[in-house]
Parts: C-alpha cells; structure tokens; sequence
C-alpha cells in the first residue's frame, strides 16, 4: 500500500477514534482513557516506522522500557510540581533538572534503539510522537471549545 495513503488511513482512524473516545458506552476511567490513547500511539507510531516484524520484535519493548521509565520521571516531576514547601526559585530548578533527565532518558534509547531499527527510522520515531502530540493537542483543544 503507498506509505502515504496508509498514513492518511491511519490519520483517519486516529481523527475518528480520538473525537469519538468518550462515546464508548459510559464515560471511560482515566485509566481506560490513557490505555486507549496508547493504544492508538502505537497504531499511529507503527503505521509511521513501517516496521518489519524482525524490527518490531526488537523495538517494541525498548520502546515500551522507555515509555515506562519516561512516565515515571513524569510522575515524579508532577508531585514534585504540586509542593507548597520550597521557593519558586527551586521550583524552577527543580523543573530543569526533570527536563535534564527526561533528555538524558532520549539521549540513552536513542542508543538502545540504533540496535533494533536503523537511524531513519529513529528520526521517524521522533517526529510520529512529535506529531501525535500535537494532534492530540488540537483535538482536545477543539474539545475544550466545544463545551
């Protein structure tokens, strides 16, 4: 199939499927929620590495390590955001030294992931989150306006 009529089938899954996560049966959890979000990242994520299943074997879970250890320093950074007991000065601090280790998380996969898929493929990886991200922005911004 031509890469960019599978992007743009994809994009229209991705467009139907987010517009319309609130609509399965009752309101969903946040859990429910984020798992059906992941779930369309990794769609989105495949369609854009057009991977092959040797790739995909040794990609995945790195990618899935990174996701874990990424959302655990995310974790911690908004606990560490909601404290009352230290100044704006070593908020702000602190909130760099999150932003340094989440770097320093991309700098040691980037690594891990030039042994499973080549180079290309890993500019491909930056930019298919770089634009979820975004289009995830956009529709729940439009969300938002809607109400």
């Amino acid at each position: 199939m031509n890469r960019y009529v599978k992007n743009g089938l994809w994009g229209v899954i991705m467009l139907f499927t987010l517009a319309n996560v609130p609509a399965f049966a009752q309101q969903p959890s946040h859990a429910e929620r984020h798992q059906q979000i992941e779930a369309i990242k990794v769609a989105f994520i495949t369609s854009k590495l057009d991977l092959t299943s040797e790739e995909a074997q040794k990609f995945w879970p790195v990618y899935n390590n990174y996701q874990k250890e990424l959302m655990e320093i995310m974790k911690k950074r908004r606990e560490e955001r909601k404290r009352t007991d230290i100044s704006p000065s070593d908020k702000i601090n602190l909130d760099l030294d999150y932003e340094t280790r989440m770097l320093e998380l991309k700098k040691k996969y980037k690594k891990i992931y030039s042994k499973a898929i080549p180079p290309e493929k890993i500019l491909l990886l930056y930019q298919a989150e770089r634009e979820f991200r975004e289009h995830l922005i956009k529709q729940l911004n439009y969300r938002r306006r809607s109400n």
